[in-house]
């Protein structure tokens, strides 16, 4: 079975991040994007698009019309209809949507700060655009946000 993948439009953003961070593939429109240049893309790719367009949702049938403004909603809308796998979190780059690969901080040859090289023990790195990653003080407070949402969903 393969995984459905994402298209977002570009007032979805921050739940595009956010979407990335659960593991979910979801590729990014740009605001310069015509509605038949996202639809041909989606077509080609057969990419499930997310708009907060509710014309283009009318016009390309695999369409999620997303009404909430606020990222949250946002995300337990999405996540009632698409499961998300807590074993896939963190799997993704939130800025590319690149995947992302775990390694131990001894064997990553890059730059890091000192402090991480010390108190890390781990690292991952986005296999498309490099950046790096680290369970840093934010780390814990992402996961419980996450689980919120996730566990929000199974009541």
């Amino acid at each position: 079975m393969t995984e459905e993948r994402f298209y977002a439009d570009s007032m979805l953003g921050k739940l595009t991040r956010w979407l990335r961070l659960m593991g979910f593939s979801v590729e990014y429109a740009s605001s310069d994007l015509a509605d038949d240049e996202i639809i041909q893309h989606c077509k080609i790719q057969d990419l499930l698009l997310i708009t907060r367009d509710k014309e283009l949702s009318i016009r390309y049938k695999r369409s999620l019309y997303m009404e909430y403004d606020n990222h949250v909603d946002q995300l337990r809308f999405f996540t009632a209809k698409f499961k998300p796998d807590p074993g896939l979190y963190f799997s993704r780059c939130p800025l590319c949507n690149g995947k992302v690969t775990k390694m131990n901080t001894l064997d990553y040859t890059g730059q890091l700060p000192e402090g991480v090289r010390l108190r890390q023990n781990l690292v991952y790195v986005c296999s498309d655009c490099g950046k790096v990653y680290w369970e840093g003080s934010h780390f814990q407070a992402i996961l419980k946000k996450l689980n919120q949402i996730n566990q929000g969903n199974r009541q």
